[in-house]
């Protein structure tokens, strides 16, 4: 594994640059405010280091892979991140692409839940172990290449495999152990890896794992009636994340290549009659804004409704150290100075954006104060 801290150190700097843009009430709001992701997930990476949240929004490690993840979960630097949150400051947290953060969505400071975390923490620094929620996002192999993710398709070979197979035996299986919940995966694609079915097989087919409840993260294409019968999927499924960024085939083939509409359809029509059925718990479609789909937002919710999504999350497109600077300008909407940003300002004023279902995530860091109406959207719900 590449222990990659240059880019680490850049994203710090660009996520610390934004934080400082936010205003007095905002500060204020996480100091009255609370997030448990420190307290109660970890989440893996292709780097071979350990997160305490999603490293896109806290990109600080706190450990690597192949250290005893209870180590890990009580490291020195994990117990700075929760005394972060604990003091209000957030200091470790990007405040503008965290939707959590810009949604305002945090928990209360005074909840019950929160106290008992903070409560626990400050005990000795007891954060009970294991972590409740593991997040697997250490294998990128993915069947699509997506223009607002990676630059072309990327499948594990066969030397890389094989550590991914180790990586199971040695670290995964006994993390899994203690966790009461897995997302496979924030990295790739749950069904376009390799690596991922194969430990998917091993959590169903053994009793050791059958209280954990497992989520999925995928762009749909390989997850048909075959996957699920093949990965013996009935009764292990808690939520569905499908990646989407579209409600129309020509955008779809442009923001999802190579994807198949006319497949991703067929689907998610199984995936609704799994929902139906009460095999799935929680449905969401997802997508990234940019400037290709943002006019498709109204239709990705009635989208999401015809297929009896629980709800359909959006999230702004963010730069990438693969983008340049002209790509990122041309796709990235949420600038007051693209051409066509004024128009996405009003698309959020769309009805069907205050369906009960939708969710805009982190969109209101990208709208004038005041702009949506944060009694009638549901804002911050984020999955990565």
């Amino acid at each position: 594994f590449v222990n990659n801290h240059l880019i680490l150190k850049l994203r710090q700097r660009r996520a610390y640059a934004q934080s400082q843009a936010q205003d007095e009430a905002a500060q204020a709001y996480l100091k009255t405010h609370f997030c448990r992701r420190p307290f109660n997930t970890m989440e893996t990476t292709h780097t071979g280091l350990v997160f305490a949240c999603c490293p896109v929004y806290l990109p600080t490690p706190i450990g690597r892979l192949d250290e005893n993840h209870r180590d890990v979960w009580h490291s020195d630097i994990a117990n700075k991140i929760r005394e972060s949150i604990i003091d209000g400051t957030y200091s470790y947290c990007d405040h503008v692409n965290c939707p959590f953060i810009a949604g305002r969505q945090l928990e209360p400071r005074d909840s019950d839940e929160a106290r008992e975390f903070i409560e626990h923490h400050r005990k000795g620094r007891a954060v009970p172990p294991p972590p409740l929620q593991v997040v697997l996002s250490h294998d990128k192999s993915c069947n699509l290449a997506c223009p607002s993710c990676r630059s072309g398709i990327y499948v594990a070979n066969k030397a890389r495999q094989a550590k991914l197979d180790d990586l199971t035996e040695k670290s995964l299986l006994p993390m899994l152990k203690d966790a009461g919940e897995v997302i496979i995966t924030g990295s790739g694609d749950a069904f376009g890896s390799n690596h991922f079915r194969n430990l998917i097989k091993r959590l169903t087919a053994s009793d050791e794992y059958k209280n954990l409840q497992m989520h999925l993260h995928t762009n749909g294409q390989l997850f048909d009636e075959r996957a699920w019968r093949e990965l013996n999927l009935g009764g292990h499924v808690g939520a569905v994340q499908i990646s989407i960024d579209a409600a129309e085939a020509d955008t779809y083939a442009n923001v999802r290549r190579p994807g198949n509409f006319a497949r991703l359809l067929k689907n998610l029509a199984f995936l609704k009659t799994r929902r139906e059925a009460g095999e799935i718990q929680h449905l969401m479609f997802s997508m990234v804004v940019q400037n290709a789909n943002y006019r498709e937002m109204p239709a990705f919710v009635r989208m999401g409704q015809d297929f009896a999504a629980d709800s359909v999350m959006f999230n702004m497109y963010r730069q990438r150290d693969m983008f340049s600077k002209g790509e990122y300008e041309d796709a990235f909407i949420g600038d007051p100075h693209h051409p066509d940003h004024a128009e996405f300002l009003e698309i959020l004023h769309a009805p069907e954006l205050y369906l009960p279902i939708s969710n805009l995530g982190n969109l209101a860091a990208y709208a004038p104060a005041g702009w949506l109406d944060a009694e009638k959207h549901a804002i911050g719900q984020a999955a990565e």
